[in-house]
This record gives structure tokens, sequence and C-alpha cells, in this order.
């Protein structure tokens, strides 16, 4: 029997199982529930780990969750140090149109920022070079994170067909010239928030473009059965929790900082639980404990038993941790300093938000004194994900962004 369903590419720069960055989760959780609509085929490196690009994962081809996965070697590992050496000098320097912070005669060349994405990885020329030979068989390419190489080079080979998905924050690497580039490849974009629309529009022409708020689902679980997961990790004492992956860069150093000032300045103070891959020393700090990376139904009873879960990063396109955390009636502790963040708050009324150490034991002091407000915060977040991020809403808003990408090719 033929198989009549249309044939959709998506491209992400790592994909599969145990694979848990906020991208590749998405990709794949939305590939895998699309699966009975079309037959979709992943594009993607053989790469696990972001930091080196290293080639963990065979390539060729997997079938994984009803899906195709097609992997493709990355050429070079990624120097993390000589990475870094080369690009913050780049994120001063200011650019074409004057978009940059600083200011002086010293300007990024496109050579340069050619140079910052090959440095940054992961490389993988062979993933380009197959969906410019394969591009007249797919009706549409989905590419997610505007800021990697597949992205760049593989959206210039098929952008009469292409949305993107640029899960976009406002960083550095946004300013750069061959980023103009990108956003003025596609045909259509998904955005996963208002807040997210918002930056890109202030950036880039997005002009007459198919535009889907398209967000990412959460299920909405059952209270998981707390005590198997407090008896495994000897929890005893009420906490804060921390779900992720553990790094500097998502704001966890100052998280770390702002806790400890909070201990110190507040009686019974919550502990804090860290899950998730860890990237950075592992913290040794009274009240901080790290717990690794859990299973998901172990996950989702640490985060149901948690009196907050705390959201420390500036730089975010969605928080899937904070709206799973309000799946389970879980309030959020957020840093302002991300407007996509600080916009969940003021939209679900579920969430405190915090601008500093002080305010952050403020405001967790307050959840942690507070039943009657934990309460309220989280019944007002399950209604919020129940509302704006059902899988069944969601997975109508994807199908219109393939369409609009796909134009009468579907």
């Amino acid at each position: 029997m033929s198989d009549s369903r249309p044939e959709v590419a998506f491209v992400v720069q790592r994909y599969g199982e145990g694979i848990t960055g906020g991208s590749e989760s998405l990709a794949r959780a939305v590939a895998e529930r699309l699966a009975s609509d079309y037959r979709i085929t992943v594009f993607t490196s053989c790469a696990q780990d972001y930091v080196t690009w290293r080639n963990e994962l065979p390539a060729g081809l997997e079938r994984l969750g009803g899906v195709e996965v097609r992997r493709f070697p990355v050429a070079r590992e990624r120097d993390l140090a000589a990475f870094n050496a080369f690009a913050e000098p780049l994120y001063g320097l200011a650019g074409a149109g004057g978009q940059d912070v600083g200011a002086g005669p010293a300007r990024r060349t496109r050579a340069d920022e050619h140079e910052f994405l090959r440095l940054q990885g992961p490389e993988v020329p062979g993933l380009v070079q197959a969906l410019r030979a394969e591009r007249d068989r797919f009706a549409a390419f989905v590419f997610f994170t505007y800021l990697y190489y597949p992205t760049y080079w593989g959206l210039a080979a098929v952008r009469e067909r292409a949305a993107l998905v640029p899960t976009t924050h406002d960083e550095p690497p946004l300013r750069f010239s061959i980023y103009r580039e990108v956003f003025a490849l596609p045909c259509a974009f998904g955005f996963l928030t208002p807040a997210e629309e918002a930056l890109v529009r202030r950036r880039f022409d997005v002009g007459s473009r198919a535009v889907v708020l398209a967000g990412m689902g959460v299920d909405v679980p059952a209270a998981p059965n707390l005590e198997p997961f407090r008896a495994r990790h000897g929890v005893a004492r009420p906490y804060a929790i921390y779900a992720g992956r553990i790094d500097a860069g998502k704001g966890c150093a100052e998280m770390l900082a702002h806790h400890d000032h909070y201990r110190r300045s507040k009686d019974d103070a919550l502990d804090l639980l860290l899950i998730g891959r860890l990237a950075m020393k592992e913290p040794r700090q009274e009240g901080v404990r790290y717990l690794g990376f859990l299973p998901e139904a172990e996950k989702a009873a640490a985060l149901a038993g948690a009196h907050a879960v705390v959201c420390p990063s500036p730089f975010e396109s969605l928080s899937i941790a904070l709206l799973e955390g309000l799946a389970l009636e879980v309030p959020g502790l957020v840093n302002a300093r991300s407007e996509v963040l600080k916009e969940h708050c003021l939209r679900s009324g579920a969430s405190l938000f915090y601008e500093d150490a002080d305010e952050y034991a403020e405001a967790l002091d307050l959840l942690a004194r507070d039943a009657s407000l934990r309460g309220a915060l989280g019944a007002s977040g399950r209604r919020y994900v129940e509302t704006e991020y059902r899988w069944d809403v969601v997975l109508d808003r994807w199908r219109g962004l393939i369409r609009a990408a796909a134009g009468g090719r579907l």
C-alpha cells in the first residue's frame, strides 16, 4: 500500500533519546506527534554533546518514534576554549547598522562571522549537501534554532519552502549580519511565545511572510507519587528546584549565589535541588543538592514536590521546565531579565520574578511560608498550561506552519 502522507523535513543540530536541549526536545516532541500526518525525516548530526559536537551516534538512518532520522558526521569537534577566545571579542564590536553595543572603528567582517559559525559548530557539510540534493522530495522544511551551521547553510539551499523556528533570545550573535541573512530567507516563522515574536520583529524585517505562534505542548499529568522519589534521594526537607542544563550560561552560577544569600538572610530556608545534565563544576554549598539526570517519571515527581521551580536564565525562548512545573501546579520563580519568562509570569498569574539577590530571597521566602499563595499560583499555572499549551491546540498551529512553508505543495 502506498503511503499518501506528504513528506516533510525537520532540520536540527542534535536529535534523539537522552538529548534534552530546548530546541532538540521541541523538534522531537513535535515530529513524533505529527508522524501520523506526515512522513517526517529529521536531518541532524551524529553529535550528542553540544559542547564538543563529538561524533557519538552512528551516521546513516535510524527509525525513532515513527520518524526517520538521518545523521551526518560532524567535520570537526569543537575546541570550546578556542571558540570562546575567537567569539568573545566579536560580541562587543559595532556592527553594520549600529545594532551592537559599543563603538569605535573596529568592525566584524563577514569572514569573521563565517569563521564564528564554523568554530561554533556543528559543521555538517554532508547534511547541507543532502538537503540540496533532495530539495524537491519534500513539501516543506522546518529548521529549528537560528544560531547554528545547519540552519544558516541549509536554509539557503531550500529557502522557498522553508519555515524557521528560531527559538530566539536576546544574545550577542543575534546582532551579527549573517543572522540578518538567516531571518531574510524563510517563507514562514514559528515562534514559541509573543515575547519571542516581538524580539524578532524589533530586530528583523519579517514583512508579509507567514507568522505562526506555534508554541510547544505540555502534558498535564495526574499528581505523581512523591514518596519513591523522596525515599530514593533522601529528600526530607522542603525545597525549590532547578531543572535543565546546569550551566553558568543558563544563569546557574548567579542562582547559586542568590540562593546562598537567601539562606543567610532567612530562617528555615528552602533547600535547592538541581536536576539535569551538569555543564559546570558540581556545586558544593550548604542547602544545595545535585541529583543528576532523572527519568521523566521521577523528574515529574521532583517538580511536583517543590515549593517553586526556579528559572534563572536571562536567555529563554520558552522554558519547558517552567511550563512543566505550572502543569503540576507548582509556581515559578524566574529571572526578570528574560522577557519570555517575565511574560509567562504576567500572562499566567502563576509565578514571581526577581531582579537581584534581595528580590530572589524575598520572593522565595514568600513562596516557602505562604501555602495559600502557592496554591493560588499553582491553580493559575495549571489553567494557563491547559489553555495555551495543550498538545491538541499546539499541533494545529504546527500544521498551519507546515502548510505556510509548503505553499501550494500540500
